[in-house]
């Protein structure tokens, strides 16, 4: 409540972030010497934005959980003055979260899915390493 939109942002950062950890997961893959692998394009950007919205989606379990556990208001199901919200309005914090979630994902795999079709290589600068 005390920063507007603070949520949003979370989840649109969270949603890009979580995909681009997903290229990199997926592209350690791909690229291992152990088990010389192929991945289309496609499939690399279905699996990193399903890898993010999935992440997002457990995100959201948490705080339902504890939000019951230990009677916070994560999922934003009631007012700051502690009215409940009824019906839709109580679902309209998770549901936009998750949307947000799936936005930043699909932002990042549209991004990921190019700089595959362009650049070859692109992603390694930016990826994780295994040892």
């Amino acid at each position: 409540y005390n920063i507007p939109y603070w949520d949003t942002v979370l989840h649109a950062f969270s949603g890009g972030m979580l995909g681009a950890l997903g290229f990199s997961l997926v592209s350690i893959i791909n690229h291992s010497d152990k088990t010389p692998t192929i991945l289309s394009p496609i499939f690399v950007c279905v699996f990193a934005f399903s890898f993010a919205v999935t992440l997002g989606v457990f995100w959201e379990i948490y705080e339902y959980t504890f939000d019951g556990v230990l009677g916070l208001n994560m999922q934003k199901f009631a007012l700051e003055d502690g009215t409940n919200l009824i019906g839709r309005s109580a679902l309209s914090d998770t549901m936009a979260d998750l949307i947000v979630d799936g936005l930043g994902a699909l932002f990042i795999t549209v991004i990921g899915y190019i700089g595959m079709k362009t650049q070859e290589n692109w992603l390694k600068n930016m990826q994780l390493k295994s040892k």
